[in-house]
C-alpha cells in the first residue's frame, strides 16, 4: 500500500511539472493523491485544467493517469480519457492506441446549485470494502450522506478542502442511496468516485 502511494505522489509530482503547475497549484494534486482514491482525483483536476487552457500534454497525462486507474464514467456520464486523448491528439500530441477499460471504479463530474441535492443509487458486493468518496471544485461545503434502501443511515461528512470519503462493508449486496447537499449559497462542482 505504502509503495503504491509513493508511486501515486511521484506520478503527481511529474503531472505536476509535466503541466506547468510546479507552484501553488500542486498543492491540490499532491495531497489528493495521498487519499484512496487520489489517482482519479489527480486526473480529473489536470485534465479539466488542460482542457480549459488547450493543453495537449496536461490532456494526455491526465488522460493516461485516468485511463490507467481502471476508473469508468458512472452511468450516463462522460467518458473523459477517451474525450481527453482524443482532444490532445487535435492539439498534436501522439496518443497511444485505445483500448478496453476494465471494471472497476466509477467517476462522476457533477455540478450542485445553492440548497441543491443529488441522490444517487449505487449497488456494492456484501463482505467487500465500499468506499464512495467526494470532492469539491472550488469553495463550500457538500454534505455527503449514504444509506441503505430501507433508510437506515451508513455514513454522512461534510466536504472540506480536502477529498471526503465514506467506508463500510455491506452485510448484503445492496443498492445504497447516495446523496450530495450543496449546503452553501453559491453553485458548487464535484467530483464522486465509487469503488
Amino acid at each position: 500500500m505504502r509503495q503504491h502511494l509513493c508511486a501515486l505522489a511521484a506520478a503527481a509530482i511529474v503531472l505536476s511539472a509535466f503541466t506547468g503547475c510546479a507552484s501553488q497549484q500542486a498543492a491540490p494534486v499532491l495531497s489528493a493523491v495521498a487519499e484512496p482514491d487520489g489517482q482519479i482525483l489527480a486526473a480529473l483536476d489536470i485534465g479539466f485544467r488542460g482542457e480549459a487552457e488547450s493543453d495537449g500534454p496536461a490532456l494526455l497525462a491526465a488522460a493516461t493517469l485516468l485511463e490507467s486507474s481502471g476508473a469508468r464514467p458512472a452511468e450516463g456520464e462522460a467518458d473523459l480519457a477517451g474525450r481527453w486523448f482524443a482532444r490532445a491528439a487535435e492539439l498534436g500530441e501522439s496518443v497511444p492506441p485505445a483500448r478496453g477499460r476494465i471494471a472497476g471504479p466509477a467517476y462522476r463530474n457533477g455540478v450542485l446549485a445553492s440548497a441543491e441535492a443529488a441522490v444517487l443509487r449505487d449497488s456494492f458486493h456484501s463482505g467487500r470494502i465500499a468506499r464512495v468518496s467526494l470532492q469539491t471544485r472550488g469553495p463550500g461545503t457538500l454534505r455527503l450522506s449514504i444509506r441503505r434502501a430501507s433508510g437506515e443511515p451508513v455514513c454522512e461528512t461534510l466536504t472540506g478542502p480536502a477529498p471526503v470519503s465514506c467506508q463500510w462493508v455491506p452485510v448484503w449486496s445492496e443498492p445504497f442511496i447516495i446523496e450530495i447537499t450543496n449546503l452553501t449559497g453559491a453553485q458548487i462542482p464535484y467530483y464522486l468516485i465509487t469503488n
